[in-house]
C-alpha cells in the first residue's frame, strides 16, 4: 500500500526502501520508519490483524481446507507463500497465506489511508494543530 496507493511523498519513499526487505519478512523499516510502533492510528490494524488472520488460519486449519503445519522449523526470513507452502508441504499453505494478506490489507486500508491524509496535509502545510 505504502509503494502503490500512497499519495504522500513521505510514504511513497518508506514503501520503496521497504519493499525488498519486506518480500523476506524484515519489517523494521516499515515499524520504524512510519513509526508503526509510535501511531496511536496504526497501532490498532497492527495489533488486530495477526488476531484475526491466526483465528482464520487455525479455522482452515481445523475444518480441514488448509493442510496443517509438518512441524518443520523455517527461517524466519523465508519469503511468504513460499513459507507456507514449505510448512504444510501442500499448496494450501500458500492459499491460505495469499488468504491472510488480502483480509490484513482490508483491516490496515482505511488507517493507511488516514495515516497518508494526515501525511499529505503534513507536506503540503494544511494539517490542523491538534
Amino acid at each position: 500500500m505504502l509503494l502503490f496507493l500512497s499519495k504522500s511523498k513521505q510514504l511513497k519513499e518508506i514503501g520503496k526502501l521497504a519493499i525488498g526487505p519486506a518480500f523476506f519478512n524484515i519489517n523494521e523499516p516499515i515499524l520504524f520508519g512510519l513509526p508503526i510502533v509510535m501511531s496511536p492510528i496504526l497501532i490498532i490494524p497492527f495489533i488486530l490483524a495477526p488476531l484475526v488472520t491466526v483465528m482464520v488460519t487455525y479455522l482452515a486449519m481445523y475444518s480441514g481446507l488448509v493442510a496443517k503445519v509438518t512441524g518443520v522449523a523455517l527461517p524466519w526470513t523465508t519469503p511468504p507463500f513460499i513459507s507456507g507452502f514449505l510448512a504444510t508441504s501442500h499448496w494450501t499453505g500458500a492459499a491460505i497465506q495469499v488468504v491472510n494478506f488480502f483480509i490484513t490489507a482490508a483491516i490496515y486500508y482505511p488507517f493507511f489511508k488516514l495515516w497518508d491524509d494526515k501525511k499529505l496535509q503534513e507536506e503540503n502545510g494544511t494539517a490542523s494543530i491538534n
